[in-house]
C-alpha cells in the first residue's frame, strides 16, 4: 500500500509525527550511509531530501537547499563534521544558524558527543542507524524547545538538556501548550 501523504509515523513508544514537511540535508562522504538515511527517510514519507558526500562542497548545497535538519557525519576526508557545525552556528556561512543539526556518526562515543555538544549540534546518532534511532533523533529535534544560546565561545542550542524519554515529549509540550 502506498503512504498517504500526510499520514503520520511512529515507532512503538514514540509519539506520532507527521514529518513529511521537512527539508532534511544528509552529508555523509560514504555514499552507502547517505543512500541508507534517505531510504529511512523516505520509510518516514519524507519527501524533500537533499545530499552531499563532499564537505568542502557541503555549505554551498546547504545554502541552496534551506533545509530545516541536517544529519552530518564527524569523521570525513578534508573537513570534519564539527568545523561545519562551526560555520554553521557563527553565522558567517550564510546558512540559517539556528537548523536543527543531528550527527550521525560511528564514532558517537563519550568524548565525542561531548565535543559535538559543545560545539552546538543538537543531537547525537551512533551509526549504524536503524529506522527507530534516526526517527527518535528526528522527533527530539523537532520538538526541542531549548532556548538557543549565544554566548561567549558557544552558540547552539542550551546544553542543559533533560533526558525526557521521547514518549512523553509530546504529552509534556501539549501539556504547556493548554495551560
Amino acid at each position: 500500500m502506498a503512504p498517504s501523504a500526510g499520514r503520520k509515523v511512529y515507532s512503538r513508544n514514540l509519539p506520532a509525527l507527521d514529518l513529511s514537511a521537512l527539508r532534511i540535508f544528509v552529508l555523509d562522504d560514504n555514499e552507502f550511509a547517505v543512500t541508507l538515511v534517505k531510504r529511512l527517510l523516505t520509510a518516514m514519507r519524507i519527501s524533500e531530501m537533499f545530499s552531499c558526500s563532499n564537505p568542502e562542497r557541503a555549505l554551498a548545497e546547504i545554502t541552496h537547499a534551506k533545509p530545516d535538519i541536517v544529519i552530518l557525519d564527524l569523521e570525513m576526508p578534508g573537513k570534519h563534521g564539527l568545523d561545519l557545525v562551526h560555520e554553521i552556528r557563527t553565522g558567517r556561512s550564510g546558512v540559517r544558524e539556528d537548523m536543527a543539526i543531528l550527527v550521525a556518526s560511528a564514532y558517537a562515543d563519550r568524548e565525542q558527543v561531548r565535543k559535538a555538544s559543545d560545539a552546538g549540534t543538537n543531537w547525537v546518532l551512533a551509526k549504524p542507524l536503524s529506522f527507530r534511532h534516526l526517527y527518535e533523533g528526528l522527533v527530539r529535534v523537532t520538538l526541542d524547545d531549548r532556548p538557543f544560546v549565544r554566548a561567549d565561545g558557544y552558540i547552539g542550542p542550551c546544553r542543559r538538556v533533560h533526558m525526557t524519554p521521547p514518549e512523553q515529549l509530546v504529552v509534556k509540550r501539549r501539556q504547556t501548550d493548554l495551560s
